[in-house]
């Protein structure tokens, strides 16, 4: 379902998290800044504070200080990376806030949503599955893909 638009980036959330630019696939230099920005295209351009960022990429960090400068390490990561691709407009970022910028880019999950046509052909049931916080996003999807295609013959349920 790749597409390549001029200006925009494409990402890819079902089957695993994946960010292509100009037909290339983005490498991450860290697990954690690709699941940074995987993270930031859950929310759909919604806003996430230093502290959900580190209370959900580093939930297993007890020092929770610590975690916030692993947050900000990420982050660095991230932007460097992006950079060398030419694309660090599509973050968006304020005092302590972080979100993808949604004029830049194209994502599978928000065609299907907004149900572009033949989307949901390519949803096969995995919603970035390498992340945990993503099931309850896979759940929505999963209701939404049924809602879509319940053939129903109109009659009552029994």
């Amino acid at each position: 379902m790749y597409k390549n638009v001029p200006g925009k980036v494409y990402v890819k959330t079902f089957d695993g998290f994946d960010l292509y630019s100009g037909g290339e696939l983005v490498y991450f230099s860290s697990a954690k800044s690709k699941e940074f920005l995987a993270y930031l295209v859950d929310r759909k351009g919604k806003y996430a504070t230093l502290s959900q960022l580190a209370d959900t990429l580093f939930e297993n960090e007890m020092d929770k200080v610590k975690a916030k400068k692993l947050v900000h390490t990420a982050y660095n990561r991230l932007t460097k990376t992006l950079k060398s691709y030419g694309i660090e407009r599509i973050l968006k970022k304020g005092r302590g806030l972080y979100a993808v910028d949604l004029e830049h880019i194209i994502c599978d999950s928000y065609e299907m949503e907004a149900r572009t046509e033949g989307v949901s052909n390519y949803f096969l049931g995995e919603y970035m599955p390498e992340y945990s916080w993503a099931e309850v996003t896979l759940s929505n999807l999963i209701q939404d893909y049924f809602d879509e295609n319940d053939m129903g013959d109109g009659g009552e349920d029994y």
